[in-house]
């Protein structure tokens, strides 16, 4: 079982965002109201929205440790994926951060089966991380900002 780490800290600022207009690379954060669940808060890379079973998937943070956390970016930079992309394609009253995954409104080389393939599978923290969750049982998400420092 992941232990969970508080990496708030990793947070510089949020904007409210309905799950509707998520991409796949913002990095969220919500508040999941599910019975039994370790991380009622959890900081998302978000990844892929399932439409058949209504949830989100992605790599939760916080079941990450600092290092595992600078190892991520690490890979996610020598995979040659822009790391420190701040864009607002979905006109947000700020910009936000974004690893670049391609998606409909943005073309890259790194899809998301690709980014899964290649950087959540390399890494068994990494594939303990990653998580589903339902929409219907989350609420307040936002988009974040967040401070590269932290993971560079």
């Amino acid at each position: 079982m992941a232990r969970r780490y508080n990496n708030r800290r990793i947070i510089k600022s949020i904007q409210t965002i309905p799950p509707r207009r998520l991409i796949p690379g913002m990095i969220v954060t919500f508040n999941y109201a599910e019975r039994g669940v370790m991380d009622p808060r959890p900081i998302l890379l978000f990844l892929h929205q399932n439409k058949d079973n209504n949830n989100i998937e992605g790599l939760n943070l916080n079941y990450l440790n600092a290092t595992k956390l600078k190892k991520l970016f690490q890979v996610i930079d020598f995979k040659k994926t822009k790391l420190d992309e701040v864009e607002n394609l979905i006109n947000l009253s700020e910009e936000y951060f974004r690893i670049q995954i391609s998606n409909p409104k943005k073309r890259s080389a790194m899809s998301t089966k690709r980014f899964y393939g290649d950087v959540i599978s390399s890494d068994k923290f990494f594939k303990e991380a990653y998580r589903a969750y339902k929409l219907s049982k989350l609420s307040s998400m936002k988009v974040t900002q967040i401070n590269t420092q932290f993971i560079k």
